[in-house]
């Protein structure tokens, strides 16, 4: 990994894990039947504050874009929709929950906020393909709002503990992540069941995070391995370039040598040659 690209990968997995935590909190107000009042507006209050994230990326994006800002706008509409609060401006206008047309805005700004993160996110997806850490974001969610769901339609109006929806999320939280506080007991069948689930799952979970923990490590050590191993091969083949050049140039004196022998052999040949000539005069 580019060391100059760190601060990008960086921002984009916090901006992705903003963006996933505000998905799953409007998958929620779509399903569910009975939040409480204050959780509906701490929901709406996260919403705006991711959805004024987006808007600041999106912004940026139109300023670092080569086309026009017509074209851009045109090839990425759906942003738009992703930055739209709208949950959080309904409830401004005193909607205490949210109706059917709202929840089907919301889906339709879920889809477009998985759109922008697909454009935003290349790096980290790409890292979560190589670990299959969206398997286990999947396999998560799956479970949580399945046993979640399950759970409340069991036990809301038989168990006093379940009195709202809100109450099944903090029962299934609290098993998967294995804290298990007890103020919350399923008295039915269905919903031990579900607990259950939930504590199976958050043994699977374990040890899919730790085998990305994992591989993560043996990632990095075999990048430092290549890193080092591309140096010393650099160096190695600089040093053999060196070698060659100071033999070529040792072949080269041997060839001098030998010239100049030659040279010596040739003047004494013509030394003899004089003295030759001498005596025979």
């Amino acid at each position: 990994m580019n060391a100059r690209n760190r601060p990008s990968i960086l921002w984009q997995n916090i901006l992705i894990v903003l963006m996933i935590i505000d998905g799953i909190l409007l998958f929620l107000i779509v399903i569910s039947m009975n939040l409480r009042a204050s959780t509906l507006h701490n929901m709406g209050l996260i919403d705006l504050l991711v959805s004024l994230i987006i808007l600041l990326v999106f912004i940026w994006k139109i300023k670092v874009n080569k086309t026009s800002k017509v074209d851009f706008l045109k090839n990425n509409w759906t942003d738009i929709i992703a930055f739209i609060p709208i949950y959080f401006i309904a409830s401004e206008f005193g909607m205490t929950y949210p109706h059917i047309f709202i929840k089907i805005f919301i889906v339709i700004k879920l889809v477009a906020m998985y759109l922008f993160i697909q454009k935003i996110g290349s790096e980290a997806i790409k890292y979560q393909e190589k670990t299959r850490l969206d398997y286990a974001l999947a396999f998560f969610l799956v479970i949580f709002f399945f046993c979640s769901y399950v759970f409340y339609t069991a036990e809301h109006g038989i168990n006093p503990e379940v009195a709202t929806y809100d109450d099944s999320i903090w029962f299934v939280l609290q098993t998967i992540t294995t804290v298990g506080y007890g103020d919350i007991i399923p008295v039915t069948g269905i919903g031990r069941l579900m607990g259950v689930m939930s504590m199976f799952s958050a043994l699977i979970l374990t040890s899919i995070v730790t085998s990305v923990a994992t591989f993560s490590l043996i990632e990095k050590f075999r990048k430092g391995t290549e890193i080092l191993a591309e140096k010393t091969s650099s160096n190695v083949k600089t040093v053999n370039e060196k070698l060659n050049h100071i033999n070529t140039r040792l072949d080269e004196l041997d060839k001098i040598n030998d010239i100049n022998m030659n040279i010596e052999d040739m003047k004494s040949e013509i030394e003899s040659l004089k003295e030759i000539i001498k005596n025979k005069k």
